[in-house]
């Protein structure tokens, strides 16, 4: 029996686990994959207060290991399934586990969003990546092409070109939705060139990815690209099958959290990328993160009266 469960180990579940270990409340942290969630396979953080420009491996490993050192408990785990029966939390994981505790923090992030282009399943990973910082070594000296026109898009375009990578970035959008300052960075540095106004109509290969059509959205006409890569950054999906069943979901997936991170249901909460918010950056996640971890406390010390 835990006090408390978080659900995902990205900047905001591990701020939690922080403030709730701190709080000498029993904390353990489920994830899926490494702590660090999408943040750790961001190239350069350079908004983040007080550390610069940093990795974001090296920022979700500083994250991660301030969590260990206070005692919280780092649990693998994918869960399906939450249960509330009453003031017990049940969390269920695919591996067949069931961990109780008396609340509950969901902090599951979201997951890259696919195209649904023809070819796009048979070339993930022969190819079709969705993170730059993981596969951008096996493209040196190719050409590849960067899907999106927002920030992550050209910041991982920009990493891509310091392996010596050719990269043409294709949007659907006529214009880049990129900061200003990221845009400018982007247009003057020689190995990048674009395609606005475009989209993929199918990922070509036999056994690897070999090229690509695109399709001008307004004329339709279509071209070929002879591209040996294609990294995808077109938006994100929110991680909550798994509580699909428990109504704190709005049509789009996203978890109805109100300013204090409460959900509909006592005891639950949730935070970060995953619910419904304007602004998904690490500060604000983390944010999130110190807020719902103070209401936990607050409801616990109200189930022990």
């Amino acid at each position: 029996m835990y006090d408390v469960l978080i659900i995902g180990a990205g900047p905001g579940g591990m701020t939690a686990a922080i403030y709730t270990q701190r709080a000498n409340l029993k904390t353990a942290m489920i994830e899926k994959a490494a702590p660090g969630g999408y943040m750790l396979s961001t190239w350069e953080i350079e908004n983040y207060a007080g550390v610069g420009v940093v990795s974001g491996f090296e920022l979700s490993d500083k994250m991660f290991k301030h969590t260990q050192e206070l005692g919280a408990e780092y649990l693998y785990g994918d869960v399906t399934k939450i249960e509330s029966d009453g003031n017990i939390k049940k969390v269920h994981t695919a591996e067949g586990k069931v961990h109780e505790a008396k609340a509950v923090i969901i902090a599951s992030g979201t997951v890259p969003r696919s195209v649904g282009a023809p070819g796009e399943d048979k070339f993930i990973s022969k190819g079709i990546s969705f993170c730059a910082v993981c596969d951008g070594a096996f493209f040196k000296d190719k050409h590849v092409i960067v899907l999106g026109g927002g920030n992550s898009a050209l910041d991982e375009a920009i990493y891509l070109t310091t392996m010596n990578v050719r990269v043409t970035v294709v949007n659907i959008l006529p214009d880049l939705q990129a900061d200003k300052g990221t845009v400018e960075k982007a247009k003057k540095n020689d190995m990048i060139d674009f395609i606005l106004g475009h989209e993929v109509a199918s990922f070509n290969g036999e056994d690897k990815l070999e090229g690509v059509t695109i399709r001008d959205v307004k004329t339709k006409d279509e071209k070929d690209l002879d591209v040996q890569g294609a990294f995808i950054f077109i938006g994100q999906i929110p991680n909550s099958d798994f509580v699909k069943d428990l109504g704190i979901t709005d049509e789009r997936g996203y978890i109805k959290a109100n300013e204090r991170m409460e959900t509909g249901i006592p005891g639950i909460y949730a935070i970060g990328d995953v619910i419904q918010k304007n602004l998904r950056q690490i500060v604000t996640a983390a944010a999130d993160g110190s807020i719902a971890s103070q209401q936990v406390s607050k409801y616990i010390e109200g189930l022990d009266d």
